[in-house]
This record gives structure tokens, sequence and C-alpha cells, in this order.
């Protein structure tokens, strides 16, 4: 009986024990439900973020591309007036180029009238002397000829006079034309930026910046590889604020080309002495700056920019910039055609 309880005994324990294992094993399954269920509901919400945010994505693309759209409508709309406006600068050109012809015909004309009135009144005065010397002729015949000679006398001088009036209204029309030139380069150079791609033979060149570049090869041979780009950013800089002070003005007066002109002196102390420790190549930046600013801007001393033909080193006229616009246009609409193409229906 003893020995049937101990083994009851040991059985109800036994299976005790594996009630408890199993209730253990049971709250562990529940445990890692609980934490699956967790992940569960944080990766679906992670995916509703997801989708919240693709959907806004796929809105702000919307909007950027009709933002686009309305750009480059806008971008063709201001191409067409660009073309417009030098096709009405290339008339201004012709029609100033007509007006300097006429202006000069009328020059030379009126050189020939006032040497034709100096004569007459030359003559005038010898046939005033003439008739002065000759009491003998009637006062009346002597009355006709100086009053004829009075009135030819009035008529070239009022000639002369529309000659004159003519000419200044030619010298005010060249002017108003020249203006309106230079306010259609204005205005190509603040929208240009904005166009062109950076490797176009068309640009803006800044007159009157120092070039980094020849800082940088000789900063790079001079300092270690932490502080080279620094020193050479300081370095240029400073020179630009050199550049730009109006207080210096390391130039003479020189006679080039048959002509005098202002030239940069070499021989001054900056210039020497930035030769001297950071070569000639940095020199010849600063030489080139100071040069486009004593040609583009010597009162204002700062940088300003100008349409540039890079490919030919000169001042681009409005031409060349429209036909580059032009083209431009012209290639961005082939492209997008090829990659509309491209795209699966």
């Amino acid at each position: 009986m003893v020995s049937e309880l101990r083994k009851a005994r040991g059985l109800a324990v036994s299976l005790a024990r594996e009630v408890d294992m199993k209730n253990q094993r049971l709250w562990e399954i529940e445990r890692h439900n609980l934490d699956l269920s967790s992940r569960l509901n944080s990766m679906i919400a992670e995916k509703d973020r997801m989708n919240y945010s693709f959907s806004e994505e796929m809105r702000k693309m919307q909007v950027i591309g009709l933002q686009n759209a309305k750009l480059k409508t806008e971008l063709e709309s201001q191409l067409n007036s660009m073309h417009l406006l030098v096709q009405e600068s290339e008339k201004l050109k012709e029609e100033v180029a007509y007006q300097r012809k006429e202006l000069e015909q009328r020059a030379n004309e009126l050189g020939k009238r006032e040497s034709q009135l100096d004569n007459e009144r030359t003559n005038f005065y010898l046939e005033k002397e003439k008739i002065a010397q000759n009491p003998y002729d009637s006062d009346y015949s002597m009355t006709v000829h100086i009053n004829g000679l009075k009135d030819r006398l009035t008529e070239k001088e009022e000639e002369l006079h529309d000659m004159d009036v003519l000419n200044q209204t030619l010298i005010l029309r060249e002017h108003m034309s020249n203006n309106e030139l230079q306010a259609a380069r204005k205005e190509l150079i603040h929208v240009l930026p904005h166009i062109l791609d950076v490797t176009s033979v068309i640009g803006l060149k800044r007159m009157g910046e120092v070039a980094q570049k020849p800082f940088q090869d000789v900063c790079m041979r001079k300092f270690s590889a932490q502080d080279w780009e620094l020193r050479s950013v300081e370095l240029s800089s400073m020179w630009q604020d050199k550049v730009n002070n109006p207080n210096w003005h390391p130039f003479k007066q020189a006679v080039k080309d048959g002509k005098l002109q202002e030239i940069v002196d070499e021989d001054d102390s900056h210039l020497r002495e930035l030769k001297s420790q950071w070569g000639e190549e940095a020199c010849n930046a600063v030489v080139n700056a100071l040069m486009e600013l004593n040609e583009y801007n010597p009162s204002g001393r700062y940088v300003v920019s100008e349409l540039w033909n890079f490919k030919e080193g000169r001042k681009a006229n409005l031409k060349e910039v429209i036909d580059c616009l032009i083209q431009q246009l012209k290639a961005n609409k082939s492209l997008k055609r090829r990659r509309d193409g491209q795209r699966p229906n």
C-alpha cells in the first residue's frame, strides 16, 4: 500500500512537473506570439507610413511635374521673346549703322556748306571793300548787290542751322538705340544662368574675378593635404579684396599699339611681392582681374558679369547668345522626345 502511494506520489509529482513545464512552454509561446503580434503591428504601421510617404512623394512629383511644365512653358515664352528681341536688336544695329553713315554724310555735307559759307563771307567782304573803293558806282547798285549777298548768307546760315538740328537728332537716335541694346544685354545677363548649360560655349564671365586655380596649384605644392584647400581660398579671397579696393591703383600710362593706354604696373610693390612668394601664374591671375575691372568697371571696382564667347575668348554679341539659347531649346526638345519614346506604354 505504501509502495503504491509512493508510486502515485511520484507520478503526481512527475505529472505536476510536466504540467509546469508545459505551462512554462505555453507562457513562452504566448510571449513569443505577443512579440510577433507587436512586430506585426509595427510592420503594419510602418507599411502604412511608407504607403503614406509614397503617396506624398507621388503627389509632390506630380506638383513638380506641373511646375516643370509651367517653367518649360515660361522658358519657351522667354526664348521666343528673346528671339524677337535679338531680331529687333539686329534691326536696331542696322538702323544705327545707317544713321551713323547718314550722320557722317551729313557731317561731310555740313563741312562743305561751312566752307562754302566761309567763301561766301569772304566774297561778301571783298565785294564790300571793292564797292567801298569805287565811289563812282551808284548807291542803288551797291545796295542791291549788298542785299543780294546778305540774302545768300542768310539762306546758307538757315541751311547750316537745319543740318545742325538734323545732326543732333541723329545723335540722339543713335544714343537711344545703344541704350536699348544695353538693356537687352542686361536682361540676358539676368536670365542666362537659369537657362544655359554650364558646358555651353556661350555663357557669363565674371569680369574682374581672380582665378582660383593658380592659387590652388601653388598651395597644393606648399601645404599639406589637409591645409592647402583652405589656404588657397584665403589667399585668393585676400587678393580679390585687394583688386576690389579703389585705393589700390597699380596702373601706369604707356603707348601701346600707337595709342596712349592705361596698363598694369608690374613694378608695383604688391605685385612684386605676390610674384615672389606665390609665383608668376598667381600674379597673372591678379593682373588679368585688374585689367578686366579697369575695362568693365573702373569706377565701381567690383566684379561684373558679361556675356562671353568662351570658344573665342571675347564678348558675345546678342545674336550669338540667342542662337545658342534656341539650339539648346531644340536639343532639350529632341532629348525629351527620345525619352518619351523609350518609356513603356
